[in-house]
């Protein structure tokens, strides 16, 4: 642990703690993924996919819980593309290079759950440049080298970027219900991979019981933004629809909750995802007793 803070982002403010976050580089001219574009569908479609192995050169510190964001170097578009958690801390093995391997030298892996994966050739990514902006451009983004830690501070406002861009470009976490499908919800669909469709019917009278208020913190996004705001607010399913194996009819009293996208991100940070109730616990441990948890020397406040 090492990080800690006070963010105020999207009218939450809470105290939570940071892990360490570290940068993995993708060059294309150096390896091809040819997965890439089926898992991105996937990991949209809220299906389970894999953990992914990943290099981190001769570094021994990664540890699992810590926070990793992958850029895509060496070709165009350049940019941060996917973001993830680790599930397995540094492990040695047989060098990725088939020709060092054969010698016998070997390198260090890392497992990563990606809980984000962009497809660069047709997604918008995060791209190189904006990465240059005075508050990111500390961490020597163009490094060949996996495994490089990304200074605390720097890692904050890259999560706050991070972010605001999905919600900019609409790269909607998997739970989350749309304006694209009817009542029913697990109806699989052949695209590229299996998809759950989402309701509009179902959001429409989640919100109509519900309200357009955060269930878990209370923000409401027109009390801060006026009209602008009016109306925009997550939904979340109770139920992870990635376990759903057949058709169901949705409850949208019982089965969904809105909820701001700051919470809605917290909620999923962990696999089976937090409850509504969980992350207020958290909330409240952080108000009743914010600096328990943190010594004086690593503590942070951003606002």
């Amino acid at each position: 642990m090492c990080v800690t803070g006070r963010a105020r982002w999207l009218g939450c403010t809470l105290w939570e703690v940071k892990v360490a976050t570290y940068l993995l580089a993708w060059n294309p001219k150096r390896f091809q993924w040819d997965a890439l574009a089926e898992e991105s569908s996937a990991l949209k479609a809220g299906q389970s996919v894999r953990d992914f192995g990943w290099s981190c050169g001769n570094s021994r510190r990664l540890n699992a819980g810590d926070r990793v964001f992958l850029i895509r170097l060496g070709k165009e578009p350049k940019g941060i593309f996917a973001a993830g958690t680790i599930t397995r801390g540094s492990y040695e093995n047989l060098h990725w290079d088939e020709d060092r391997a054969a010698v016998g030298e070997t390198a260090y892996y890392i497992k990563v759950q990606l809980d984000t994966l962009l497809n660069p050739e047709s997604d918008p990514i995060l791209r190189r440049e904006r990465l240059n902006d005075p508050a990111l451009a500390g961490m020597h983004w163009d490094t060949q080298m996996s495994g490089v830690r990304i200074p605390d501070h720097i890692a904050t406002e890259l999560e706050r970027v991070w972010a605001a861009f999905a919600i900019i470009h609409d790269h909607r976490l998997p739970e989350e219900v749309d304006d694209m499908a009817d009542i029913y919800e697990g109806a699989v669909r052949r695209i590229s991979v299996n998809a759950y469709e989402r309701s509009a019917e179902a959001r429409q009278k989640c919100l109509a019981h519900w309200g357009t208020s955060c269930s878990v913190c209370g923000f409401d996004f027109a009390t801060t933004y006026g009209e602008a705001g009016r109306g925009f607010i997550h939904v979340h399913h109770l139920r992870e629809l990635a376990g759903v194996g057949q058709e169901y009819q949705v409850d949208p009293i019982r089965d969904l909750r809105p909820v701001c996208p700051n919470c809605h991100a917290v909620i999923h940070r962990r696999r089976p995802a937090y409850t509504v109730e969980e992350v207020q616990q958290l909330m409240c441990q952080r108000r009743t007793d914010p600096l328990a948890a943190f010594s004086t020397s690593s503590r942070m406040e951003v606002e």
